[in-house]
């Protein structure tokens, strides 16, 4: 007989304090968990190249990235749906 096997989803807070971070949030979403970017560290310049990373990598891994707040972005593999 089969046993189901329970894979947890793993969500990971960031709060990055330089873009070269960035890799890491690419690494984790290509592990299939969903990334919650704390970007208040980052100064406006930095946070949006870093939104622009991530939204790229999302887009190729056909995955979701949301605003939840001014500071605050969810980017989600495909295995994840994201709702409000």
């Amino acid at each position: 007989m089969f046993q189901a096997r329970h894979v947890p989803l793993e969500i990971v807070l960031l709060r990055p304090e330089k873009t070269e971070e960035m890799e890491r949030a690419v690494h984790l979403l290509q592990g299939h968990a969903t990334v919650v970017v704390d970007l208040q560290r980052l100064d406006a310049a930095q946070a949006q190249r870093f939104i622009d990373f991530l939204a790229g990598a999302v887009w190729s891994l056909d995955g979701t990235l949301e605003r939840v707040s001014e500071q605050v972005i969810v980017a989600a593999p495909m295995s994840v749906l994201l709702s409000n």
